[in-house]
């Protein structure tokens, strides 16, 4: 017979994504995940609810690219993933943090037609950095530390974990006091990814001898909070600068070297671009 401390699966996932330092979710409440929602609140998570899974997994995106955490969007099974995969394929393009966490059928259940039953793991995995099923409801933890580690390590980007209904309800026995079998688990840290110090000369000697220098400032330096240094660099240098739509504030838009106004012939004219933060 089990002993310790029962914890349901949805009590699990609650308490790792509070480990994790989440302070809120954006989601679509209904089979199977109405436990996860209530245990997501318990915990003192908050909990914003939307009526349709794009918007939702949009905003997930957006908070993710505005605090440099990952969103976490909270979807049912099936369609709920569908419709959620706009909001995955969008940070993964835009190197967005997100996890999505999707309901499944019961897995007694797999392969018989069960209510929503989609392969969500696999559709999402193509637009995903990480897509998994915890392997046992004990490991939910580790497969949501491993989702969080995935979706801000390097290039950031989507992961998605997957929840059947039988793990939602299903219960896990902890012998650790107090921390809900999770506490042993670290909370994820960004890890940015760095240049070869080699380019980075070799760019540096490039603009050295540049004649008509010409700095672009994407959203990536946004997200970076690289302002300070760009702003350094381009006032110690006076080299002219273009912010693309997502990349403006980095620099003030009134500095003198704002080159917006004149965007087609800065571009004719320069003879070396300096690309931060944009493809």
């Amino acid at each position: 017979m089990a002993s310790g401390t029962k914890h349901t699966g949805a009590q699990l996932l609650a308490r790792s994504l509070k480990q994790q330092g989440v302070t809120v979710v954006f989601g679509i409440v209904g089979i199977p995940v109405v436990e996860v929602a209530e245990a997501i609140q318990a915990e003192g998570i908050r909990f914003v609810g939307f009526r349709n899974e794009q918007s939702c997994a949009y905003a997930a995106s957006v908070w993710g690219y505005l605090t440099q955490t990952p969103g976490v969007c909270l979807v049912v099974s099936g369609p709920g993933v569908v419709h959620a995969l706009a909001g995955v394929v969008n940070s993964q393009v835009n190197a967005w943090p997100l996890v999505l966490v999707g309901g499944a059928c019961e897995t007694a259940l797999e392969g018989a037609g069960a209510f929503q039953e989609s392969l969500q793991v696999e559709m999402c995995r193509p637009y995903a950095k990480y897509s998994a099923r915890p392997p046992s409801i004990a490991q939910i933890p580790a497969t949501v530390e491993r989702a969080f580690t995935h979706a801000v390590a390097g290039r950031p980007g989507a992961s998605y974990v997957d929840l059947p209904a039988d793990y939602i309800q299903g219960c896990s026995f902890s012998d650790a006091a107090g921390g809900g079998g999770v506490e042993e688990l670290r909370r994820f840290t960004r890890v940015a990814a760095q240049a070869n110090p080699a380019d980075v000369r070799r760019a540096a000697d490039i603009l050295a001898n540049a004649s008509s220098p010409l700095v672009i400032v994407g959203k990536g330096a946004a997200y970076a909070r690289a302002e300070t240094e760009i702003r350094t660099f381009v006032d110690k240098y006076g080299a002219p600068f273009l912010p693309t739509p997502m990349g403006k504030g980095v620099v003030p838009d009134a500095h003198p070297l704002n080159v917006s106004s004149a965007r087609s012939a800065a571009l004719r004219g320069a003879d070396v671009v300096l690309l931060l933060g944009a493809r």
